[in-house]
């Protein structure tokens, strides 16, 4: 017969018999949480474009001058110029709607060494209205997209402060 100690040093490991009917681990006393949102950013697209340096300067101004992030400045830009079109852009667009971008089917002229690419989440219908605004136009995104920029910013410069 073998005999026990009571362990005197708390260092010193007690066994228990495998025939324990006790459960080695404790069963979960609250629930997991469940989402209850889907995550937003995952609907975004991702659309870019090289802005030129006067542009791209503009653009950083206006960032940290109005406390607005790149998407945010993005997604007003584009939204306030496809307002200015006659008639105006609807504000939404059907789902259904085109969402790829044209592009240019030549070699830019323009040094692309010269130009920095810059890219943001836009929401699916303001990418829609882009592309709306690329075919009235008749031009691809990478000449609207600075265009809308700009003509957002020089809307700033002008008083319209308040637009966003």
């Amino acid at each position: 017969m073998v005999r026990r100690r009571e362990p005197t040093d708390p260092r010193q490991v007690t066994f228990q018999s495998p025939d324990n009917s006790e459960p080695l681990a404790k069963p979960r006393t609250r629930s997991t949480p469940t989402r209850t949102k889907k995550a937003q950013w995952t609907q975004l697209i991702n659309t870019g474009t090289r802005l030129d340096a006067h542009t791209n300067e503009r653009l950083d101004n206006v960032c940290a001058s109005t406390g607005l992030g790149l998407q945010q400045v993005w997604e007003t830009a584009i939204n306030y110029y496809c307002d200015q079109f006659d008639p105006p852009i609807p504000k939404t667009m059907p789902d259904q709607t085109d969402l790829d971008i044209p592009r240019f089917t030549r070699r830019a002229s323009v040094d692309e060494e010269e130009e920095t690419l810059v890219t943001a989440r836009i929401t699916p219908n303001t990418r829609a209205r882009l592309v709306e605004a690329c075919h009235r136009q008749h031009e691809p995104g990478r000449v609207v997209i600075p265009a809308a920029l700009n003509a957002w910013f020089d809307h700033l410069d002008k008083g319209g402060r308040r637009s966003w």
